[in-house]
């Protein structure tokens, strides 16, 4: 497999150098917000075994992980096993001093409400307004120092994707290509989930966005990819979505994944 044309949901180029920001936390507001672009999504797998992927550049790679959970729907069992397993990985990958976990997600083919179903626009799960202000303080919580101690550290957000329970055969992950985003493409906007709401970010369209996924991938394969990072000089963040696969049979069944949330705390430099 070389590629697939799928049409993916952009943020609507108007939003662009607004000074508002849109508000997205259902399918109404989803609508009007977005809008459908056809892209070409390419086959990640030859860049892979190329080692042409890395973390720094295009802001994504591909992860052997055989977990030990036994139960992914046991948040407890998965709290305690799923990131004990990636919190080594997580550390020599990103070279970071520490991490601080987030609550995880699973997602399936039957979600409870429009926030745990697949992802169906273009986005990233946090933005420069939410890390700048959630980093010092998730910090200066679980670390026990003060909050401008914990500002002076750097945060790197990292998400891990991998699928459970079944091999991915329809709805699967794909990512921009972070060296061909540029960093003024993406805008804030408004989340709302249950009762909470946040600032995450969305690029609009930009016809040299380069589009990759892993096809058919498997329960001992997972993603790595940053969300959010603000070093200059190194991938800025890869939006991502799940798209409908023209090549997946007719029956396919539906998708079924956990997303693992990690900030890396970098020290101040001296």
């Amino acid at each position: 497999m070389q590629s697939v044309t799928a049409r993916v949901r952009y943020l609507k180029g108007e939003w662009k150098g607004r000074g508002e920001r849109p508000r997205i936390g259902s399918r109404e507001s989803r609508r009007a917000n977005t809008e459908f672009h056809e892209v070409e999504i390419r086959d990640a797998r030859p860049r892979s075994a190329e080692g042409d992927l890395d973390l720094d550049g295009s802001g994504f790679v591909l992860a052997a992980h055989r977990s030990q959970v036994r139960d992914f729907r046991d948040r407890r069992e998965v709290a305690r096993v799923y990131r004990r397993e990636w919190e080594e990985r997580l550390l020599e990958m990103s070279g970071a001093d520490s991490l601080l976990f987030l609550p995880h997600l699973i997602r399936t083919e039957t979600p409870r409400d429009f926030n745990d179903a697949y992802a169906r626009y273009v986005h990233c799960d946090f933005s420069d307004t939410m890390a700048d202000e959630m980093g010092p303080r998730l910090l200066a919580e679980r670390a026990g120092i003060c909050p401008a101690a914990a500002a002076r550290h750097t945060f790197v957000w990292y998400n891990v994707w991998q699928p459970i329970e079944r091999e991915v055969q329809q709805h699967p992950l794909t990512l921009i290509d972070a060296t061909t985003l540029a960093r003024d493409d993406v805008v804030e906007y408004v989340y709302s989930a249950s009762a909470v709401e946040g600032v995450a970010s969305m690029p609009v369209r930009d016809p040299g966005h380069r589009f990759y996924f892993f096809p058919r991938m498997q329960t001992d394969e997972a993603i790595v990819f940053k969300q959010l990072d603000p070093r200059p000089g190194r991938a800025y963040c890869c939006p991502h979505t799940s798209f409908d696969d023209p090549t997946a049979p007719e029956d396919a069944l539906g998708r079924r994944s956990i997303e693992l949330r990690a900030v890396a705390v970098f020290p101040p430099e001296a």
